[in-house]
């Protein structure tokens, strides 16, 4: 009987870790308006709302390395692709300059989503492994009424 017991214990233990809301690996749950981080080729998710939003790629990184002196600053080119109920967003490019003030934004159904900062700093002679990559971030929810105004 006390064997009983116990493997009917484990068993309902079992069954809750497994319906506990973790996220799958490469996703990571996130709150509407609070900062996070997003590697690239992961994807944030807020369940509640059924909104998704995936790094997809880096075409683009010109930025110049540290410790060196440019002529020009570069900048960095960021794919993201939302999908919202279920369907799929056309993608959001977002480009962020190391001297911008006000973070690499971008409007996507009723969710703005913006970049504050882009790691690691490129390095001159090092080429950056894609995997590294990782944006500083927020998603707002927007009203309906303040997205008219935009």
């Amino acid at each position: 009987m006390k064997f009983l017991n116990t493997s009917l214990l484990l068993c309902c233990v079992l069954m809750l870790a497994a319906c506990s809301k973790k996220p799958k690996a490469g996703y990571s749950n996130i709150k509407p308006n609070d900062f996070f981080e997003l590697k690239l080729g992961n994807t944030a998710v807020i369940p509640e709302e059924k909104f998704k939003l995936t790094f997809k790629e880096v075409p683009e990184d010109s930025r110049c390395p540290k410790y060196v002196n440019c002529i020009q600053e570069g900048q960095v080119k960021m794919i993201f692709v939302a999908n919202i109920d279920g369907k799929s967003q056309p993608p959001l490019e977002l480009v962020r300059k190391k001297s911008d003030a006000k973070p690499a934004t971008a409007t996507v159904g009723s969710y703005k989503i913006q970049v504050y900062d882009v790691t690691p700093e490129s390095e001159s002679g090092k080429k950056i492994n894609p995997a590294d990559y990782t944006a500083r971030m927020t998603v707002k929810k927007v009203a309906a009424e303040k997205m008219e105004d935009k």
